[in-house]
């Protein structure tokens, strides 16, 4: 992890700052509610990394069943960026996996997405399938997964 980056389960507090960069870094827009949601349902894998008390990610990762987590979200601000705070959080969300054991994570990344597909690729995620028409704009994604190993 970066020298100065802290990871922490969220805070209800932190629902408005993720909502910005969510808002700035993904294609999709997503409410308020949704991001609670996940915060009352999910908190266990629902993870912010701070610069200081500045929230710069965020990951949001949801049991499927007692095999699969599912990220739903992935983001890091522009600024930091390209600076080891995404794989901090994901390798976060693979620490979750491996302690409740969990063998599988999947995750749903734009065809057209070519860093965010390189970023997941270069962390052992496969593509498994194709969702046709799978955002609000009617573009694709591809479906990958990767295996946890015990």
């Amino acid at each position: 992890m970066p020298e100065g980056i802290t990871l922490r389960r969220v805070e209800g507090k932190d629902i408005s700052r993720i909502k910005t960069i969510a808002d700035s870094r993904l294609r999709e827009e997503y409410s308020v509610d949704l991001f609670n949601f996940f915060f009352e349902k999910h908190p266990e894998c629902f993870l912010v990394a701070n610069a200081g008390n500045d929230i710069i990610g965020f990951i949001v990762g949801v049991p499927l069943d007692n095999t699969t987590l599912r990220i739903m979200m992935l983001a890091v601000t522009m600024e930091y960026n390209m600076k080891g705070i995404g794989s901090s959080l994901l390798e976060a969300s693979f620490n979750y996996a491996k302690v409740r054991m969990i063998t599988s994570i999947v995750l749903e990344v734009g065809t057209e997405n070519s860093d965010a597909f390189d970023f997941y690729s270069k962390r052992g995620f496969k593509v498994t399938g194709l969702l046709p028409k799978y955002y609000k704009d009617k573009s694709d994604a591809f479906v990958m997964k990767r295996y946890i190993v015990m």
